[in-house]
């Protein structure tokens, strides 16, 4: 580009020298048609006309070397002029031989000259000689050519700004997916210069070059998530697995665990019953509290590891809530009767739905808990219609629990320090029971307490509209604790565990009763055979014996006997062994035996069966 700046300047020079080469001879012709004028026309000395005849020749001779003089410029300038014409074709022929679009501008900011690929990739733009570079971009912003999602709105100015102030290059992004590279510079003069590179592909290669780095991190950042997710899961199911093992092993163990615990209490119980010094009996009150206190977090500990072990779906049905309540009033006459508190039982005839088994769990807890910290006054267990059901609660007028404290005392070994030491403080695992099993149910937990004047503890279960159907009859409180019906009678004990045999011999025997012990039905057979005296009036037999169940062994002999009344005694809380003692018409308590409870049941068994009869 310089060079034909400077061959258009050296031909401008070259057309001024020659114009006034031609003015200059045009003067001289003038002068010397006047000379020879004057000669023609006047008369004069032979001197004066040889002077202007030598000035005239003098004047030709000039005339003769500028008309050379002339001539040989004028060949100059057509020289020139046609080596200008040529480096014109060959610059514009470059231009339009450049891949890039080129548009140059003069000082006044109007185009000069553009190629050929400039108007291309400004889709036919007017961009001829002459018009101004912000018409073009005018035009450009008002076509929409250019992606202001990219480029910004303010496109237009920004794009002025850069013209007028050229640095460094800067992209332009098309609607169609073009993309344009610009660099600007000042050209001698005061004009501009543009250059104008489609980068289209090399952003494509960027930006697939770019979608492969995020594929190929996404990949491999998804490789190590599915590891890692592989080995949380490996290690969850391992974990789960062994916790799964433990519970169901503390589920299975509960037999075992609870056959020496048992046979225990009942000879403690026995020894409590008999006439011993005031030392002595005190000694045996302490150790059956803390057999108490034992059954309490055994049976507790294992209600959660059966929960957690999913041992103890719940069986929802309908039934009458007044025989759940009235039964579990039964099992806690005896207990409230002792620590000289007032246990009532208001049950009306309402239905709901409900797991009586579960339900029945709850309200063991519950009324346990109450007696625990009732020191005077007494205990009521009792229901009234709610928003949602039937609110079936224990209330008692114990120490209270300040608000501060009510939502601790449904976690796991949270023991209020209020308890009296006539029960003890148990194991703080009775209301987390509660908790767990009424989530279990879905039923709604509700906690009223005042401190100093007592609380309210219940469950909101639904209501039924169905038929209610028959659960195991209830304890009767006043038999219990009286036991008239106990004294004199026999009752057939089956048990393949000798300790629990001869602990429960001893201890009903000391109320009174006849006892008869046998391992298994075969061998109370044959005693009884041996002796040939009448059947028993009770049969108490253990769940599990070698070889057959409980309910199997009462069937035996019943066979041989009647139907005789029977009681079978289990630690297993399964909801089919329930159903299996129930379907046999058979009464089921569960182990560690609490003496007030068995002497309850037994007292209403053998008073029923005296009705009947």
């Amino acid at each position: 580009m310089p060079d034909t700046h400077v061959q258009a300047a050296d031909g401008a020079g070259q057309s001024d020298a020659l114009e006034a080469l031609r003015r200059e001879n045009a003067k001289l012709r003038r002068i010397n048609q006047s000379l020879m004028t004057a000669v023609e026309r006047g008369p004069d000395t032979a001197g004066r006309a040889y002077a202007l005849f030598q000035t005239a020749a003098a004047l030709g001779n000039q005339v003769q070397e500028r008309t050379a003089a002339l001539t040989a410029a004028l060949s100059e300038l057509t020289a020139v002029r046609e080596q200008e014409s040529q480096a014109r074709q060959r610059l514009a022929a470059a231009i339009e031989a450049i891949n890039q679009g080129i548009v140059l501008c003069d000082a006044d900011d109007r185009i000069v000259v553009t190629n050929g690929r400039y108007r291309e990739l400004w889709g036919g733009l007017d961009a001829e000689p002459g018009r101004y570079f912000a018409e073009i971009v005018h035009g450009a912003a008002a076509r929409g050519l250019v992606d202001r999602d990219v480029c910004g709105e303010g496109w237009e100015a920004f794009r002025m700004d850069r013209h007028r102030n050229p640095g460094e290059p800067f992209v332009i992004q098309f609607r169609d997916g073009t993309w344009l590279q610009v660099s600007e510079r000042r050209v001698p003069g005061g004009g501009t210069v543009s250059l104008y590179t489609d980068i289209t592909a090399v952003k494509r290669d960027e930006a697939r070059r770019r979608e492969r780095e995020l594929e190929e991190k996404v990949e491999a950042r998804t490789v190590e998530l599915i590891r890692a997710n592989a080995e949380i899961l490996a290690a969850k199911a391992e974990a789960e697995l062994q916790t799964l093992s433990k519970t169901k092993f503390f589920a299975a163990a509960n037999h075992d665990l609870l056959q020496p615990l048992a046979a225990a209490r009942v000879f403690a119980s026995a020894l409590s019953e008999r006439r011993l010094s005031p030392a002595n009996r005190e000694l045996v009150r302490h150790a059956l509290s803390a057999l108490d206190s034992v059954d309490d977090m055994i049976t507790a500990l294992l209600d959660i590891a059966k929960l957690d072990a999913g041992v103890m779906p719940p069986a929802p049905c309908s039934f009458a809530i007044a025989d759940i309540m009235r039964r579990v009033g039964g099992e806690f006459s005896l207990l409230a009767a002792r620590q000289k508190l007032r246990l009532r039982v208001f049950a009306g005839a309402a239905v709901v739905r409900s797991d009586p088994r579960l339900l029945a769990r709850i309200l063991r807890n519950l009324v346990s808990n109450a007696l625990r910290y009732t020191e005077t006054g007494g205990v009521l267990i009792g229901h009234k219609r709610v928003d949602g059901g039937l609110l079936v609660g224990v209330w008692d007028t114990g120490v209270g629990i300040d608000p501060a404290q009510q939502g601790e005392i449904f976690e796991e070994f949270r023991r209020l320090p209020q308890a009296h030491d006539r029960v003890g403080r148990g194991a703080g695992l009775g209301l987390s029971i509660v908790r767990r099993v009424s989530r279990m149910l879905d039923h709604r937990l509700v906690v009223q307490s005042v401190p100093g004047r007592g609380s309210l503890f219940g469950i909101v279960v639904p209501l039924s509209d169905a038929p209610p159907l028959p659960v195991q009859p209830p304890c009767s409180a006043g038999a219990g604790a009286g036991g008239g019906h106990t004294r004199g009678r026999c009752v057939q004990l089956i048990d393949d565990e000798p300790h629990v045999l001869q602990g429960l011999g001893v201890l009903l025997t000391g109320w009174g009763m006849r006892v008869r012990g046998a391992a298994s039905p075969t061998l109370a057979l044959d005693s009884f055979a041996a002796e040939a005296g009448a059947p028993p009036d009770l049969i108490i037999a253990d769940y599990r014996l070698r070889g057959l169940t409980g309910p199997e062994a009462v069937a035996m002999l019943r066979r041989r006997w009647g139907q005789i009344p029977a009681i079978i005694v289990t630690a297993d809380h399964a909801a089919d062994v329930a159903q299996q003692v129930s379907a046999a018409g058979l009464h089921l308590l569960h182990k560690p035996v609490r003496p007030a409870r068995l002497r309850s049941l037994i007292s209403h068994v053998l008073q029923h069966s005296a009705i009947q009869s």
